[in-house]
């Protein structure tokens, strides 16, 4: 099937990322006419208007926000790659494919001390989803959670304990005057991808408290655990989440846990090294880095 003209494509997602065609056309060193141009060909091309007029200014249509999507991330995948391929040749290189809640609330607030005993090797962090494959051609270490036997193109070594904890931040539980596991029934319940952890947390806690496991059926369902986790730390709710991933705001109080009750999961946040290629030093010394870390289980790493 041909493909539209990649200048076109080009144009189309500096419009649609920068909100304007004359700064579009500035970024690309062309004429506004000419990015103008461009926009027309590629909806000539697809047969849908993509751009309109919006007083002095322009917007996209519905099916132009559908395209920016998917046409953004491409022209995104394909600079992150070119910038990773050039920075090979100045200095050592890991990717680290990781999942975005264990990004934020694990990894980057940690990432100063390897920096700073590392400074000579970049670290690129692709986020991605449980359900994004892996590519170990592309990927020297990921973070993902679940069994060991899960990722048979990689080495899967725990890092973090499975153990599952429900918590929300302390001004939500005043808000909502919660004062202990009675007062549950109250309280908006937030959930990662599925009402599964809920589901898990509450079956085992009527053991000591009288609840209704039903609850875990209402409440917003995110479909990532970082959106969850910005959610619960807004005061949207209360969310079940891996205890050792959320030290940082358990220790800083901006998180608070509900209950002592804990489900031990045979589940772990795994790092995962491809079997197929050996490990780069960049990517041995990060996996090796993450192990060393408090509260981390101490099993080491694949030799390089």
């Amino acid at each position: 099937m041909k493909l539209p003209p990649l200048q076109a494509l080009r144009s189309f997602e500096a419009v649609a990322r920068r909100g304007s065609v004359t700064r579009a056309a500035e970024e690309l060193h062309v004429s506004h006419a000419a990015v103008s141009y461009q926009l027309h060909k590629l909806e000539e091309w697809i047969g849908l208007p993509l751009v309109e007029r919006n007083g002095r200014g322009i917007r996209l249509t519905e099916a132009g926000e559908r395209y920016k999507l998917k046409i953004c991330a491409a022209f995104g995948t394909i600079h992150d790659e070119t910038e990773l391929l050039r920075g090979r040749q100045t200095s050592p290189l890991v990717r680290v494919s990781c999942l975005p809640m264990f990004a934020v609330s694990w990894l980057m607030p940690q990432m100063h001390d390897f920096w700073g005993k590392h400074p000579d090797i970049r670290v690129a962090i692709q986020y991605s989803r449980m359900t994004d494959r892996i590519d170990p051609a592309t990927v020297d270490v990921a973070i993902r959670y679940g069994n060991l036997d899960e990722f048979p193109d990689f080495l899967a070594m725990p890092l973090l304990e499975g153990l599952t904890i429900p918590v929300a931040s302390p001004e939500y539980l005043q808000h909502v005057g919660y004062k202990d596991m009675n007062d549950l029934p109250r309280l908006t319940l937030l959930h990662d991808d599925s009402r599964i952890g809920w589901q898990e947390w509450l079956r085992q806690a009527t053991a000591d408290y009288n609840l209704d496991p039903s609850l875990a059926d209402s409440g917003t369902i995110y479909p990532d655990g970082n959106l969850a986790l910005s959610a619960c730390l807004a005061g949207k709710g209360a969310l079940v989440l891996v205890r050792d991933a959320a030290l940082f705001h358990l220790r800083a109080n901006t998180l608070i846990p509900l209950s002592s009750i804990g489900i031990r999961r045979s589940k772990f946040y795994l790092v995962l090294t491809p079997r197929s290629r050996p490990l780069p030093r960049s990517a041995l010394f990060f996996a090796q880095w993450m192990q060393s870390l408090p509260g981390t289980i101490k099993l080491g790493v694949p030799k390089s």
